[in-house]
């Protein structure tokens, strides 16, 4: 690792205690970690889905928890962790080292783990710098092979005198339609044979020669032209290269002395144009819709993408035959350019059309479509013994950054086009994404995303609120708020599926943005500040550490007329450890400003008193792992009791989340807990009707 690289780590212990002893180990040799605490396997599993890791440290098993598995989900997340297992007994380190455990080292040993520790960080950064080094040797492969294939100079590679690959413009010059038909065939076959004794001299002399410089040679060359053997002059240049790993010979012909007709075929077939229609092509349409998706993912302007099939036309086809389909095509198209002259348009399949409309939102683009419908509803081609009248089914998709990429958008507008042509024809369908189970998580993720950059037009979005009630006597109306979203079908996402795509996408800005504005909506309808009515609201990693994420809220509570301590902003513990510098500042700001703050899932840090101590927040919300089993898990109850004193003792008010039952809310009311949230007092719910005075 670089000197200075935060190193974020996952120590799988049971004892927090005993953590903390090997992280002090870790920070007395200066290494900057980040850390987390894990005791099971739920709690890797959850870290995992969380964020990049760079290192776990682990003690060979916790219960039926072992490092084995750890090693399992972390290959499954597809994630690369080193591992190191710290052991008690050398009898364990042949089975550790079996399961694919990095290192394993004695428990108490100090310094191997400080020089184990960063010889995996090396090893990791050069097995990383090795990934991107391929992946930058992929590209540059791609690359050649795009220059190769779009290059206006005919090249070709020879390996024992026999051609291998040709580009397209050596096909078309020597009169060849693909490689099938020059694969195998001997370059001396292409040269006439008054040139043979030539280049066969030729070419003896460049082997044998250890000088490498290029080589070239004027000679006559054969041009297959309708069944035809044509002489031509060319200018061929040699040059020792590799093809596929495997040494050959390139063949370049820079003068290409032929015809002004091939030429010019040369010319239409490397252009953007279709050549059939004159539109523009698949491969200039793909890159107009990649800036399109460079400029969503950078400034979120939004762009639209059509794809449009001719209905019918294999029974259409069959009606007028092959020779009458490029007429009913070009039609379509003149059509298209004569009513639609600033328009994206092109050809990208046999009879399908694609359109992008720049900067255009969904209500624009299906009166588009329909005009698109009217358009092809009114072209008729006259053929020789008949007209020609088609329909069209349309499909469109937003140009969405959480989309990824534009054959993802592509395949959203294809996948509602063929809706369209499902349910009949000549209409035109937006696509919609839905939750699906998929074994594909990413997936999932993307479907999700793409729901929530257009939830805020689409009204996806609503607020649920459930009531945290004071265990104290006091009557103040408190209500944490919840963010829920359905699909297009109206029904739920999954909370931890909504937040999660969310950060993947980078949107979670966005949903912090949207709970805000409407919580401080919900206020100012209820009173404003004449009502008692106080919100809790959880905001991002990402929120804390956007300064306009504090101007936003002042403007908000502004315009709504609410005082500002109405507001609660919720951050959690863990965010608050990794990012305490961050987390500082936001929330000494926030309270200057009049809101409160709170710290959620407290008690999973391993050193929360130092946190209380860093961060001036008016609460504490318990985890709610600690409310599991409570009025029977003895040692939860201890946990509680410790966590209400610490945080007493710095004048913090604590909540207790997750509350499952009656003999739970007494063990939390017999350890001085403030107060209480959970589904036994009520479930979340659109309403804010519970009775504080009960």
């Amino acid at each position: 690792m670089r000197q200075g690289d935060i190193i974020r780590l996952i120590v799988i212990e049971e004892s927090a205690n005993d953590a903390e002893m090997i992280l002090n180990s870790l920070r007395k040799a200066r290494f900057p970690i980040r850390p987390k605490h894990v005791e099971d396997e739920e709690d890797l599993l959850a870290a995992l889905s969380e964020q990049e890791w760079d290192l776990i440290i682990s003690v060979p098993e916790i219960l039926d928890f072992t490092v084995q598995r750890a090693a399992e989900l972390v290959k499954t997340s597809k994630q690369d962790i080193p591992i190191i297992a710290l052991i008690k007994k050398f009898s364990d380190m042949t089975a550790l080292l079996a399961a694919n455990i990095h290192s394993v080292i004695p428990r108490d040993d100090t310094i191997s783990l400080q020089y184990v520790v960063r010889k995996e960080l090396d090893d990791l950064e050069t097995r990383l710098n090795l990934r991107h080094m391929e992946q930058l040797y992929r590209q540059s492969q791609q690359q050649n092979v795009s220059l190769l294939e779009t290059s206006r100079d005919a090249i070709s590679y020879v390996h024992e005198g026999m051609h291998i690959h040709a580009n397209p413009s050596y096909l078309e010059m020597f009169g060849y339609k693909d490689m099938e038909e020059l694969e195998g065939m001997p370059v001396m076959d292409l040269v006439a044979p008054e040139d043979h004794a030539k280049f066969k001299e030729f070419m003896r002399e460049y082997m044998i020669d250890e000088n490498e410089e290029d080589r070239d040679i004027e000679l006559v060359g054969f041009r297959i032209n309708q069944n035809k053997r044509q002489k031509f002059k060319l200018k061929l240049e040699v040059s020792k290269a590799l093809y596929d790993n495997e040494k050959c010979i390139q063949i370049i012909i820079r003068e290409q002395l032929h015809s002004k007709e091939i030429e010019q075929k040369l010319k239409e077939k490397f252009s953007r144009l279709d050549t059939l229609t004159g539109l523009i092509n698949r491969q200039h349409f793909m890159q107009l819709l990649d800036k399109a998706l460079s400029k969503a993912m950078e400034s979120h302007t939004r762009s639209l993408v059509l794809f449009m099939r001719l209905d019918n036309f294999t029974e259409i086809r069959q009606r007028v035959g092959i020779g009458g389909s490029d007429p009913i095509v070009i039609n379509v198209a003149n059509a298209l350019k004569e009513a639609l002259p600033n328009v994206v348009i092109s050809r990208f399949g046999d009879v399908a059309f694609t359109f992008l409309l720049h900067d255009k939102d969904l209500k624009h683009a299906q009166a588009f479509g329909h005009k698109v419908l009217k358009i092809i509803e009114g072209c008729v081609t006259e053929l020789e013994n008949q007209s020609v009248v088609t329909t069209c089914s349309i499909g469109i998709a937003q140009v969405l950054a959480s989309a990824g990429t534009p054959q993802s958008i592509l395949s959203d507008a294809h996948a509602a086009s063929k809706v369209a042509e499902k349910n009949g024809g000549n209409q035109i369908e937006v696509y919609k994404a839905v939750v699906k189970a998929s074994d594909n998580k990413d997936a999932e993720l993307n479907n999700v995303a793409k729901m929530i950059e257009t939830g805020i037009e689409e009204k996806r979005f609503s607020l649920v609120y459930q009531p945290i009630v004071s265990l104290r006597g006091e009557e103040e109306e408190i209500f944490e708020v919840l963010l829920r979203m359905v699909d297009a079908n109206g029904k739920n996402v999954p909370p931890g599926m909504l937040f999660a795509a969310a950060e993947k996408a980078g949107l979670t800005l966005l949903l912090d943005k949207w709970v805000l504005r409407e919580a401080v909506h919900v206020v100012h309808d209820r009173g404003g500040t004449k009502h008692n009515t106080h919100l809790f609201i959880k905001l991002s990693d990402q929120a804390i550490k956007d300064s306009e994420v504090l101007i936003f809220i002042k403007k908000l509570l502004k315009l709504g007329h609410v005082t500002p301590e109405h507001l609660t902003i919720e951050i959690s513990e863990a965010t608050a450890i990794s990012q305490i510098k961050f987390a500082k500042a936001f929330i000494t700001r926030l309270k200057q400003m009049g809101c409160k703050a709170a710290l959620e899932h407290f008690g999973t840090g391993l050193n929360s008193e130092t946190t209380l101590k860093h961060l001036p927040v008016d609460y504490v919300k318990i985890d709610s792992s600690y409310a599991k089993g409570l009025s029977s898990n003895a040692e939860h109850q201890t946990s509680v009791k410790k966590i209400v004193e610490l945080a007493h003792s710095f004048n913090k008010s604590v909540i207790a989340e997750a509350v499952e039952d009656a003999n739970s809310l007494t063990v939390l009311f017999q350890s001085e807990v403030d107060f209480a949230q959970g589904h036994y007092i009520q479930e979340p719910d659109p309403r804010m009707e519970y009775d504080f005075t009960g």
